[in-house]
C-alpha cells in the first residue's frame, strides 16, 4: 500500500576521507530529500531503479547502471518521487576534493587543479566494475588499490581538464623493494602508502610500475602469497580456520572463495586430495 512507509537499510565505511555507503530500500512511501550541497564529490550507482536528481539547472534522468556525478560544492536535489513501487538498491562513494586532486597531481606529475566532469552520469560497464570492488570489506592494500584504480580510470577517461599521463619510468629496484617487504609480511594487513613509501614512489606510480614489472596488482600478488602459504599449511593437516587467521584472510569464509578462486577447489577438497596422493 501506498501508505506504508519503504523500510531503508544501510551500511557505511569511512577511511582517509573516503565513505562508502549501501542503501537498501523496500518497496513503499518515502519522503523526498530537500536541495543541497556538500564539499565533497558524490558518487552513485543504482543497481535496479533509475536514479533521478536536479541538477545544473536542469532534471537528470540517471538510467540503471549508470554512475551519477555530483561536483563538488554544486547545489542538487534528489528524485522528488515519494513512492517506490519496487524495491531499490544503490551504492554511494563521497570523496573530498583534496583526494580526487593529489591523485590527479600523482598521475599527471605536476600540481593539478580540481578534476571537472562534465556530465551528470556516465555509462562505462568497467567504470562500474571498478566502483562496485570499492564496496567489497577486503584488506586494507585491496581496498587502497581499489580506490586508485577507480579514481584514475575515471579521471583519465571522463575528467573534461585532463592532460597527457607520462609514460612509466623504470624503477625495477624499488618494486623489487617493496616485493621482498611483501613476501616478508604478506599476512600483515599493508596498506598501498605503506608499499610505496618502501618504494620510494608515489601511489600511482607505484602501482604503475609494480603491475607493469609483475603483472598483477600489489594486492593480487599479496593474495597469491598468502594462497602459496596457506596450501604448505593444509599439507600440514592444520585446521583451515587456523590457516585463514594465520595467512592473514579476513574469516574462514574469505579465505574459502579466494582459495577456490586461485587453486580450482575449496581448502577442504584440497587436503582430501592430498590425502589420496600421499
Amino acid at each position: 500500500m501506498k501508505n506504508t512507509a519503504a523500510e531503508i537499510s544501510v551500511q557505511a565505511w569511512e577511511s582517509e576521507g573516503i565513505l562508502l555507503e549501501r542503501y537498501a530500500y523496500t518497496s513503499g512511501a518515502i519522503e523526498p530529500l530537500s536541495k543541497h550541497s556538500h564539499e565533497e564529490y558524490q558518487f552513485g550507482l543504482s543497481l535496479n531503479c533509475q536514479g533521478e536528481y536536479f541538477y545544473r539547472g536542469a532534471f537528470q534522468a540517471i538510467p540503471i547502471g549508470s554512475l551519477s556525478v555530483i561536483h563538488s560544492g554544486e547545489v542538487h536535489s534528489p528524485s522528488d518521487r515519494t513512492y517506490l513501487p519496487s524495491p531499490a538498491n544503490f551504492v554511494m562513494m563521497h570523496v573530498k576534493p583534496t583526494g580526487l586532486q593529489s591523485v590527479a597531481a600523482e598521475m599527471f606529475e605536476k600540481p593539478a587543479t580540481l578534476p571537472f566532469f562534465p556530465t551528470a552520469f556516465l555509462t562505462d560497464s568497467n567504470l562500474n566494475a571498478l566502483f562496485l570492488a570499492l564496496h567489497e570489506k577486503t584488506s586494507k592494500l585491496e581496498q587502497d588499490v581499489a580506490l586508485w584504480d577507480f579514481l584514475t580510470y575515471l579521471i583519465r577517461h571522463y575528467a573534461a581538464n585532463c592532460p597527457a599521463v607520462h609514460p612509466v619510468k623504470s624503477a625495477d629496484a624499488a618494486v623489487m623493494v617493496a616485493r621482498d617487504y611483501l613476501h616478508t609480511h604478506y599476512a600483515n594487513d599493508i596498506s598501498l602508502e605503506t608499499l610505496a613509501t618502501i618504494a620510494g614512489l608515489s601511489h600511482f606510480h607505484f602501482c604503475r610500475i609494480f603491475r607493469k614489472a609483475l603483472g598483477v596488482s600489489p594486492h593480487v600478488y599479496q593474495t597469491q602469497l598468502r594462497i602459496a602459504q596457506a596450501k604448505k599449511l593444509l599439507i600440514q593437516r592444520m585446521p583451515i580456520s587456523m590457516v585463514a587467521a594465520m595467512t592473514g584472510f579476513y574469516d574462514q569464509s574469505h579465505f574459502g572463495w579466494h582459495f577456490k578462486r586461485y587453486v580450482g577447489v575449496t581448502p577442504r577438497r584440497y587436503i582430501g586430495k592430498v590425502a589420496r596422493f600421499s
